[in-house]
């Protein structure tokens, strides 16, 4: 099972790997930064989720989160921790 740790810097590295092909700067990332700030835009914050579902095999958005309401790389990484958290408790 992933560890929120394992989750976090995932996400991470997803965010830089798009920055880094869109040649927009990489750097070390926080919870706190806004993902408008770091630059991501609509595209790359779509292109995003979509290899995030791809390495977790879940969307948070489906169901559980509004994309709209993520507006931070911690609340972001937060959505994803908490959907498989959900789906491993409800596999017990």
């Amino acid at each position: 099972m992933l560890t929120t740790t394992d989750i976090t810097s995932t996400v991470h590295e997803q965010i830089n790997a798009l920055l880094k092909e869109a040649d927009k700067p990489v750097r070390l990332l926080t919870g706190d930064e806004p993902l408008a700030r770091i630059g991501l835009n609509s595209l790359l914050l779509a292109r995003l989720i979509i290899q995030l579902e791809t390495e977790f095999g879940v969307d948070p958005f489906e169901e559980d989160y509004v994309i709209s309401d993520v507006r931070t790389v911690g609340a972001l990484a937060d959505a994803y921790v908490e959907t498989l958290a959900n789906l491993a408790a409800a596999s017990v």
